[in-house]
């Protein structure tokens, strides 16, 4: 009987494998930020409060100078007029011949009597009070802001890969026949 026999070699690669590479190098990026800030300058100056109590003092008789000068001459005045008045009719009663009476006894008696003062309720006057408010003065100063960029960068350094690949043994077939004798 016949028998063929066939025996095969496969082949055999080498390879050489090189990997790609990638070297990166970077520098950050750099943000200086500088801040002023911003101000609010206020300030409230003082108001201005007037008292005048002239009509409260003037109410009770206390005047100022020119006033009470002024006052004392219209009094003076108005006495001086009462007592040449006064004269005038005591100097008229006194003419009276007819008259029976005892004129200067009269006059006489009369100036001894005086009559009394009364109490007056009077009204006071009230002080007149002025305010005037000063307004609120105000600075506003803006703040800021003052920045410097520096961009990053990046440098790659890319090396390609490579595949070596070398036959080391070559496919092969081997086909024989052999005569078997049982």
């Amino acid at each position: 009987m016949l028998q063929i026999n066939i025996s095969t070699q496969p082949i055999r690669l080498d390879y050489q494998i090189q990997n790609a590479k990638l070297n990166l190098q970077r520098t950050p990026p750099l943000l200086d930020i500088q801040t002023t800030p911003a101000i609010m300058e206020i300030q409230q100056p003082h108001g201005v409060l007037t008292i005048d109590g002239t009509p409260c003092r003037y109410s009770i008789g206390l005047k100022n100078n020119t006033d009470f000068s002024r006052d004392n001459a219209a009094d003076g005045r108005q006495a001086v007029m009462e007592g040449i008045a006064r004269v005038a009719e005591e100097g008229r009663r006194l003419t009276q011949i007819e008259n029976k009476s005892n004129a200067i006894a009269e006059i006489a008696s009369e100036s001894g009597v005086s009559e009394l003062p009364d109490v007056i309720w009077a009204h006071i006057d009230a002080p007149i009070i002025h305010y005037e408010a000063s307004p609120v003065q105000f600075n506003p100063i803006a703040g800021r802001v003052n920045y410097n960029l520096k961009p990053g960068t990046v440098q790659g350094d890319y090396q390609r890969g490579s595949v070596n690949i070398q036959v080391i043994q070559y496919p092969s077939i081997e086909m024989s026949v052999v005569d078997v004798k049982v």
